[in-house]
């Protein structure tokens, strides 16, 4: 059998795909589509992405350079997200290398290990005893011991700064064989039975026909405008839908325009819900933004909050996309890979076969001629929740008023 040839698209403005040696030792059968690896690109080296593995090539086989690592023994991203990568590089015209690289999390694209963190707790070993005669000339390890003994379930590495245990003691208890480290994957929040932590709010006509209609959409594509007045309660509409799908054992996807609006949305939805909840926006550390993202990718996440970035989010269980303030121009994406995630969401959804309702008071043109051509439903909301009046507008003519 002839060696094996690996297309690889690179994050490079070009247009097209390298060719590879499979890097040496690695196998035919380990070399799956989708996984990283590590190549030589000029004087540099890349992290690109295998679309196929094929056995002939352009290029002459004595100038193809080999891979040098494989970094992955299956594809972190999902084939759903991988899919949705293709039509959006064809679509704005961009390289591929490029856009698969913009999907993924920084630590990624940086070569990091596609899995969830893993965290140390230094435990007693099984027989240690405080009073062993090698700690009679050191009490910083006496008392770092008698720490560790008070915690039976392990104490994590990360607090010892919070509990005033010394790397250094600890270090030299372990050469002693008194004290053990155990690697734990970062534990996941427990899923509740009862989705929410506090009642929902009574829904007037107009909110009960706007989520009914979303409701029966549920399970297959359907795209909605809800265009709602400000203070007609859009949001209470998107928590009980949001309640409903993960009811349903879905997943919910909610993008917001701006970063600054995050930390708000955040705790209205952790006091509505007793759901696990992933953050991505470029606020939050590199190490939080790949444990969110690979938190949803394995269905750990309930509900993902995020702005335009957040769409390239996998799920596992996608059930539901809401876009807040759908008219806002922060959904456009300026520089790099230039797409309008609001559009691109609309079509993740009609992908994965999977409702999605765009929300605003003022509704962009683009949305209001989809709804009035028949491409989305249109739903209204004209009152304001919870017997909210209108506020009252007076004309006045200042000309003759001194300024």
């Amino acid at each position: 059998m002839p060696d094996a040839i690996l297309r690889i698209a690179l994050p490079s403005p070009l247009r097209r795909l390298f060719d590879y040696r499979a890097p040496p030792g690695v196998p035919r059968s380990a070399l799956q589509p989708g996984a990283r690896l590590r190549v030589p690109f000029g004087r540099r080296e890349l992290i690109g992405i295998l679309i196929e593995v094929t056995d002939h090539s352009e290029v002459p086989a004595g100038k193809l350079k080999p891979a040098l690592q494989l970094l992955d023994a299956q594809s972190p991203l999902p084939p759903a997200l991988f899919k949705l990568c293709l039509w959006t590089a064809q679509y704005y015209q961009h390289s591929l290398g490029d856009t698969l690289s913009w999907a993924l999390p920084v630590l990624l694209r940086q070569g990091e290990p596609a899995e969830v963190r893993q965290e140390r707790f230094w435990h007693l070993v099984d027989g240690a005893r405080l009073d062993d005669p090698r700690l009679s000339r050191a009490p910083r390890q006496r008392e770092a011991l008698q720490t560790i003994a008070q915690h039976p379930h392990g104490v994590a590495h990360q607090l010892l700064g919070q509990l005033q245990l010394n790397k250094d003691s600890l270090g030299q208890l372990r050469e002693k064989g008194l004290v053990r480290v155990e690697i734990r994957r970062h534990a996941a929040s427990e899923r509740h039975l009862n989705w929410l932590a506090e009642p929902e709010l009574p829904l007037n006509p107009e909110q009960r026909a706007a989520a009914e209609a979303v409701r029966t959409g549920f399970g297959r594509f359907n795209a909605f405008l809800l265009a709602g007045v400000t203070g007609s309660g859009k949001t209470e509409v998107y928590l009980q839908l949001i309640r409903e799908t993960l009811e349903a054992g879905k997943q919910a996807l909610v993008l917001i325009p701006e970063i600054n609006l995050g930390p708000q949305t955040l705790a209205r939805f952790e006091r509505r819900f007793n759901a696990r909840i992933a953050l991505l926006h470029s606020g939050v550390n590199d190490r939080e933004r790949l444990d969110a993202w690979l938190a949803a990718r394995d269905g750990e996440a309930d509900i993902i909050i995020g702005t335009r970035s957040a769409l390239f989010t996998p799920m596992q269980r996608p059930g539901l996309i809401i876009i807040d303030e759908e008219h806002d121009a922060s959904y456009k994406q300026q520089e790099g890979l230039r797409y309008h995630a609001r559009d691109l969401a609309v079509v993740r959804a009609h992908q994965e076969n999977i409702p999605i309702l765009l929300g605003s008071a003022t509704p962009s043109l683009e949305s209001l001629h989809n709804a009035h051509s028949g491409r989305y439903a249109m739903l209204h909301l004209h009152q304001r929740a919870g017997g909210a009046q209108q506020p009252r507008f007076l004309r006045l003519d200042v000309k003759s008023r001194p300024l």
